[in-house]
Formats: structure tokens, sequence, C-alpha cells
């Protein structure tokens, strides 16, 4: 009350009562009314105008005799308006019974009443009543087009025969009473959804008593223009979930179904895995993790008026949400072509492959248009995308499948050279090109490769019965194996944590003495730390006085393996046969020289026993474990 105080010449007063002419008047008013009511199962309130429902008589008879008690004791005065007991009510704009809800005959009148545009603002007076009573009627968009095609701001000012004849129309279809149901969170409830090239369309659905289905409400808006460039299967993702959204009034904290004529909507929004999503579908799947829902298939024409709305959809503008959202999802996928660890040039020649490429082209068209609704209708070419379609998209200009580069035909040889480097084998390439890079039939590319290799299958090594393994530790460096070997006349020591796999190799230039072995342990144990066991073989370097009393002063325990049984050591024979490999390929010449370069190649593997841990290399891919940051 202080908030009106005033200021006269005989001092300064207040009203003790709500005056007229304040603002906020109307939202005070409804706060306590609502604060009145509350608690009153069956009474609505809308600023003056009280609703009092029941099933019955009796239920009426009993919620009206508590809110009159509470007005009493208020202080309110009533109208002498009130009616009681009426089977049928108007209420803000509607005609409310036991059969549901009508548009109010009186405003429908008063549309089809209405003289005939003269100018742009007379359209959109004509528009926004005929918006109102739009969610009754689902082919009101439709008829309208033409004349709401005169809102746009490129368009010029005529009514034609197109607008006279949208005109006529809507007024005629404004006869036909459409009655929608009353909603009921205790029937059964279906949303369908449908998106065509410029708009979305949705209608809730509720299974009645009687068991047949009526419509609740309606719903429809075009699309922007950002989200018009969408693929079609991501229009339909987008039609879903807005539609949810749209309705979440009706929809939070019920069990639902949702019907799409997109089949492979099905399992990209239920059960297929996020990391074989593009970006823009994992989060209208995320929003969408707020909904209880199961989703089906119809064909499309059993979805005549969803499709009919998205084909004819109510004008919209974009919400201030929806358009942080686009602004994210676009910085999403620019951050996913920034994270690529290939250098600027390696993209370059990606994407002018990509662009020159004929096969690359229909698909970027695909990706782009839609994809046709049937598998014959594809260009041959493209055949082999069909069944990942789906997962297909384009960010930053890079043809992708989710976050993997779509190598074209010509770059592929060299492409299945660099994921080969190491000589590592079939799985192990596999791997990284599952991180990187897809075509069709990458995976059988790889494996060709692999065998074909002479590298390769010179230092193949027999398979042997599999050794029993050791419990694998909690965490990096704690359990270690070593052991010395020899290559062209030089001696080498050799270490591997059981933890990571992670191999560390020595030169030991002075020799093999417990002298040269301790240095050099002494070395690493700098770097990274003493393990808590160290495993070896029984060599002479190991099983000195010297050694025992290095374990000592480090601290940590030493482990020898069996006597004649280098097998029970098995960890660390397994690193030395993989440095003897890696030094015995890099002695042909298409081989990359160097110790270190293979050192990379087998430690930038993925590895799960690290939660996928991997340092760059020289294949372009994604990196997965880039964290993005989106202004």
């Amino acid at each position: 009350m202080l908030l009106t105080t005033f200021i006269t010449p005989e001092g300064r007063y207040y009203f003790k009562r709500l005056p007229f002419g304040i603002s906020s008047a109307p939202e005070h008013f409804q706060k306590r009314i609502s604060q009145l009511i509350d608690g009153i199962d069956g009474v609505l309130c809308h600023a003056d105008d009280v609703l009092i429902t029941g099933k019955d008589r009796a239920e009426h008879d009993d919620r009206l005799h508590r809110v009159l008690q509470k007005f009493r004791k208020s202080g309110l005065t009533l109208n002498e308006k009130c009616q009681f007991a009426l089977t049928e009510v108007r209420f803000l704009g509607h005609v409310i019974n036991s059969q549901g809800i009508r548009a109010d005959p009186d405003k429908i009148k008063a549309i089809r009443d209405m003289p005939e545009p003269k100018d742009v603002a007379d359209v959109r007076r004509f528009m926004g009543m005929v918006n109102f009573v739009g969610k009754f009627s689902p082919r009101l968009p439709d008829l309208t087009k033409p004349i709401r095609d005169l809102l746009k701001t490129e368009n010029s000012w005529t009514w034609g025969a197109p607008q006279q004849k949208a005109f006529l129309d809507t007024k005629k279809e404004l006869g036909s009473e459409t009655v929608l149901a009353q909603y009921s969170p205790n029937h059964e409830t279906m949303v369908s959804a449908d998106a065509s090239s410029y708009g979305l369309g949705g209608v809730l659905t509720q299974k009645q008593l009687g068991g047949e289905w009526r419509p609740v409400v309606f719903i429809s808006r075009s699309l922007t223009k950002a989200e018009s460039r969408y693929a079609q299967i991501e229009k339909e993702a987008l039609a879903t979930t807005w539609a949810c959204e749209r309705l979440r009034g009706y929809l939070s904290g019920l069990d639902f179904t949702i019907r799409t004529d997109h089949k492979p909507l099905i399992t990209l929004l239920k059960s297929r895995a996020l990391d074989d999503l593009p970006p823009r579908i994992i989060r209208f799947r995320l929003r969408l993790l707020r909904f209880n829902f199961n989703i089906i298939h119809v064909p499309g024409k059993n979805l005549i008026t969803a499709d009919a709305l998205s084909r004819a959809p109510l004008p919209a503008t974009a919400t201030e949400a929806e358009q942080d959202l686009e602004k994210e999802c676009k910085a999403y996928l620019d951050s996913v072509v920034e994270s690529l660890p290939a250098t600027p040039t390696k993209l370059e020649q990606i994407k002018s492959a990509q662009t020159s490429d004929n096969t690359c082209k229909r698909l970027r068209r695909y990706i782009a248009n839609g994809w046709p609704e049937h598998r014959r209708d594809m260009h041959e070419l493209l055949l082999p995308y069909w069944p990942e379609r789906s997962v297909l998209h384009e960010g930053g200009g890079l043809l992708m499948k989710g976050e993997r580069l779509i190598i074209p035909e010509h770059m592929r040889p060299d492409i299945l050279q660099r994921l080969h480097q190491g000589h590592q084998g079939i799985n192990k390439c596999l791997a990284r090109a599952r991180e990187s890079v897809w075509w069709p039939g990458v995976t059988c590319a790889v494996k060709q490769m692999v065998e074909r290799c002479e590298i390769c299958a010179r230092e193949a090594q027999t398979p042997v019965e599999p050794l029993l393994t050791t419990d694998l530790p909690s965490r990096p460096w704690q359990r270690v194996a070593a052991d010395l070997f020899q290559w062209q006349n030089g001696n080498y020591l050799v270490m591997i944590d059981y933890f990571s796999r992670y191999i560390e190799v020595c030169t030991l230039p002075g020799g093999t003495t417990a002298k040269q072995t301790i240095a050099r342990f002494k070395a690493v144990f700098a770097r990274y730390g003493c393990p808590e066991v160290l495993v070896t073989d029984n060599g002479p370097q190991f099983s000195c006085h010297e050694f025992s009393q290095f374990a000592r002063d480090y601290d940590f325990t030493h482990v020898t393996s069996s006597p004649r049984y280098p097998r029970s050591n098995g960890e660390a024979e397994r690193a030395v046969r993989t440095v003897k490999s890696l030094l015995e390929k890099g002695r042909f010449p298409q081989s990359s020289a160097g110790l270190q370069v293979y050192s990379i190649g087998t430690r930038d593997l993925p590895s799960t026993t690290t939660d996928g841990e991997e340092t760059q290399n020289t294949s372009p891919s994604v990196t997965a474990a880039a964290t993005t940051t989106v202004a």
C-alpha cells in the first residue's frame, strides 16, 4: 500500500484499497484470489471470473460451499450476475460442457462478419482472431496461407484472387464447429507429430471412455530460416521434440505414446547409442529425457492431421530460448570441426576432396534436402550409405558420420596407411578408425590391408596357449614388469605397466651389469615414481645383493618369475616381443624410421583401461576427450 503514496498540500496519503489505474493491479488481484481458492479441486480463476466444476451436483455444491465460505471470511462481494448450477458455460472465449470444449459462437460470428482487409494492419487483426480459434480446426492454417504471406516484409501488398478465396474459405470453415475433448490425465494419451519442408504440426489425442480417440488440442508453427535447412530426419526429430515441449503441461509426469511416420526416428530417439548420433539429434534426445514416452511408427496416410498441420503451419516467431539453442547447436558443430587434431591443411584437403567427389556431392544434397522414402529410389552410388542415413550430417562444411569424417574414395589409400602406421594389428587399427574416419566398407578395407602387409606377415607369431592372468592393479605404475634383451649387438631394458600397458624402453650402452641396470631403473623411477611391485626374471642382474639392496632403499617389493619358465613373466616378455617387432619393421624403407615413431603409434591407441585417453596422432579424427565451452 505504501507504494501508492502521493503528496498533497495537506500531507502524504496512500490508498487503503486497490485503486483503478495501477498497471500491476490485475496481477495483485489474481494473486489474492488464487491464494483464497488454493487447495480446492475443480476451481479455476481468471481475474474476477471464477469457474467451479464438479462431476455431479453433490460434488459441485460441496466445492461451491467451500469457495463461498472463503469469500465470506475474506470480505469479498460477489456480483449480481453470478450464475449457478449450469450444464454449459462460456469461459474465456470458449463454450465448455460435458461433451468437451468448442469456440464461443459470438467469437466465430465476429470473424465471419469482418469485412475484407484493406491493408496489413487489417490482415494482422483478422489473423489474430483466426489464430485464437486455430486449435479447433486443423485446416485453418492451410486455408489462411495466402493471407499470411502478405505479412512477410519481402512481399508487397496485393489482395488478389488467392487471398479472396482464402478469406471466404476460412469463414466457411468456421461454420463447422469442432468440439475438442476435455483433457484427463487418467485417459490413454497419444501425441502425433510431423514435419514438412516449411512447418511443424502436432495433435494431442486421448482415448475416451467409449473407446474412440478424440483430439484435445491442435498445434502448428512454421520453421525458422535455419531450421528449414535441416536434414529431413532432423526436422522430424525437431517436430517430435517441439510438440512434446509445447504440450508439456499435458504430458509432464504422464506415460504417453508418440506416433511418427518416419521410421528411422524410433531408434534414434530410444535405442541408438549417443556416440553414433549427430550433435543436433543428441540435443533433441536429451531434451526429451524429461518425458516418459513410447514411440511407434504409423504410415503417413494414417497421420493425416499432424501432416496437414505441418504443411500449413501458423506463423511463429522463434522464442529467445529457441534462438539461443540454435546458436548453441551451431557453435557446437563448429567446435567439433575445431577439435579435429588434424592440421587445417589436411581438413581443407578432405573438404576439397568431398566437394569434388561425385558421390559426396549427391550425399550432401540428400542430407540437405532429405532422403528418398524407399531404398529403390536411391542413386546407385549412394546405396551403401542407406543403412547409415540417420546419422550422416554436415558440420563446418565437412560430411561426417557422428563425429567421424567421411573419406572420399581417392583419399582412402592414404588414410589406410596412416591408420596402419606402426604396423599394428587389425583390432588396433580398427579401434583407431572408429575414433576418426568412416566410409562404407572401412572395416573390410582395414582387415584386407593388414592381412596383405608383407612386413606384418613376416613378423607374425604363431598363437600359443594363453597365460594365466594376473589381477589388474588399481592404478597406473603400481605393478611394473621388466626384462632385458639384445638387438643388433645392442642391449635394452624394457619396462611395462600392468595397469595401462605403457611401455618404457632404455638402452644399456655400458652393458647389462647390475650397476648399469639399477642406474636405468633409478632414472625411470625419477620420472614416474617407484612402483609397489617390480617383476623380473632370475637373471644375475636381478638376483644379486646390489639389486636386493636397491629394492630396500627404494621401498618396493621385488618379485621374480619361476626359474626356467620365462612365460611366468609374460607382461615383460610380450613387451620385449612388441619392441623387437617394431625395431625389425623399422629396418625396411617403407616403414617410418626411429623407435620414437613406433612408440607414438603404440601409446596413442585408444585404451579401455584408462578411459579412452589418447595422444594426438597423424590420423584425422575428432578428439573424443575434447571439452567444448559454448558462450
